[in-house]
């Protein structure tokens, strides 16, 4: 294709859909203490919570400089390409800037930066839909425009069952923690212009208030594209996540429900067992 796709691995598409879709990653650093792993490359989420377990310490992740990004991009427009690239949110990483500055130094008629204001599957969504366009001969202009429209229409929300990574990354209190973790309260948080918002909060079993979290985000963003939706967990429980696939596609909205694992980055935010809905909501 003349025009190529692109993004980093926050984006948690499997390595399927990354090849259905032609779609190329740049991992993000992940640091395990004093040791730079790559996201998709040298490091699982295995090792992340081995590594927590044992330090009680989080990892760190680190967006590429722009150095990085002007050379993952030439890859590209050396041979005679133009990329559109999708990333992470510009609210949540410098990942946004340092590949605009690298866009700007390679050529901006060459390299197109779409901001997500997302992360996760929410970024995949445009990805995906990036890709069909570029299928279909558009041109990198025309696909940067069409997804930086598509990228506010983003509903991309999350139910966390742990509070134990947020509050070490300095997101939420050691006695909010203790509290939540007494009431078994779960926070659910939402992209909202392109940083993330805690929304509400479900009391109970997992499996339970994630099918309440389904309805109320369903009823609140009422207008979704129905060509497909994701369901995106932290390695949860997989029964809890196949009840929760199941009810999604009980209610015959999405004609097609693609569910992903998070990788490293994203995890190491929001911890094992968080699980969202997500979709572009018209």
């Amino acid at each position: 294709m003349k025009v190529q796709i692109t993004s980093d691995t926050s984006c948690d598409l499997s390595k399927e859909l990354l090849e259905k879709y032609n779609i190329k990653t740049i991992p993000i650093v992940v640091m395990l203490g004093e040791k730079e792993c790559y996201d998709g490359e040298n490091v699982t989420t295995k090792d992340l919570f081995e590594f927590v377990s044992k330090t009680k310490k989080l990892p760190k992740t680190s967006a590429r400089s722009t150095e990085e990004y002007k050379d993952f991009f030439k890859k590209f427009t050396d041979n005679g390409q133009t990329v559109v690239h999708i990333g992470l949110s510009s609210q949540l990483s410098v990942s946004y800037q340092n590949a605009v500055n690298a866009a700007n130094e390679i050529g901006t008629d060459k390299v197109y930066i779409v901001d997500s204001l997302s992360l996760s599957t929410g970024i995949g969504l445009l990805l995906i839909d990036a890709s069909i366009q570029a299928m279909q001969g558009k041109s990198a202009k025309e696909i940067y425009q069409r997804e930086s429209l598509l990228a506010p229409k983003v509903q991309a929300s999350f139910v966390v069952d742990t509070l134990e990574y947020l509050c070490k990354n300095g997101r939420c209190s050691a006695l909010a923690k203790f509290g939540a973790n007494l009431l078994k309260i779960h926070p659910s948080l939402q992209l909202i212009d392109g940083k993330i918002v805690p929304t509400d909060k479900y009391r109970g079993k997992m499996n339970v208030i994630l099918k309440k979290y389904v309805d109320d985000i369903l009823a609140k963003f009422n207008n979704p594209n129905k060509t497909r939706c994701f369901i995106t967990h932290s390695s949860a429980e997989p029964e809890i996540v196949n009840e929760i696939i199941e009810y999604v596609k009980e209610k015959g909205i999405f004609d097609e429900v693609l569910t992903t694992v998070a990788g490293p980055t994203i995890t190491c935010h929001c911890g094992k067992g968080t699980l969202g809905l997500l979709y572009i909501n018209n």
